[in-house]
């Protein structure tokens, strides 16, 4: 393993990590389901408490930076701004989205390695691991207790906020 072949995978997972970022940007926002395969819930899960138990979540979450820290058009996860309906129905779509693009990110950093087949390119996959996991576990933890606060609260989604939800992005 060389210098120049572990900056050029560095490089290279910069690049995937931009365009996967790009890509979930711009998927209108009706094509995220909290209840669809990968985001649903696990039972092992349990409400997301697994991650606190084991990977203490919460003291750490919220020293991460988020996207929207340095672009602010986008919508921020970092707190809940609002507690209505449809702001915590957009908030778990979020959360989806941003799932979603971290697991890209990651696929696609073992999809060049598996290509690539160097020492760098392995290590970057770690790195990329390393780097993208702990927002998953994010994702994860947050959205069954949004979900939790909609259904305890018996809110029943704004229909035409379903319809139009695509328009935040």
């Amino acid at each position: 393993m060389t210098v120049t072949m572990l900056i050029h995978d560095l490089i290279i997972f910069i690049i995937l990590s931009l365009i996967n970022t790009f890509i979930s940007i711009k998927l209108p926002i009706s094509l995220f389901h909290a209840d669809s395969w990968l985001y649903r819930e696990r039972s092992w899960e349990r409400k997301g408490q697994i991650y606190q138990d084991y990977v203490w979540v919460k003291k750490w979450k919220n020293q991460l930076p988020e996207l929207s820290d340095f672009l602010t058009f986008l919508f921020s996860k970092k707190k809940m701004a609002q507690l209505d309906q449809d702001y915590l129905y957009l908030f778990v779509l979020e959360t989806c989205r941003a799932e979603l693009t971290h697991w890209c990110i990651i696929w696609s950093m073992l999809a060049y390695s598996l290509w690539r087949g160097t020492h760098s390119s392995i290590l970057v996959l770690f790195i990329a691991v390393a780097l993208n996991l702990p927002y998953v576990v994010i994702q994860r933890y947050n959205r069954p207790r949004v979900l939790d606060i909609l259904a305890n609260r018996k809110i029943h989604i704004n229909e035409n906020m379903k319809n139009n939800v695509e328009v935040f992005h």
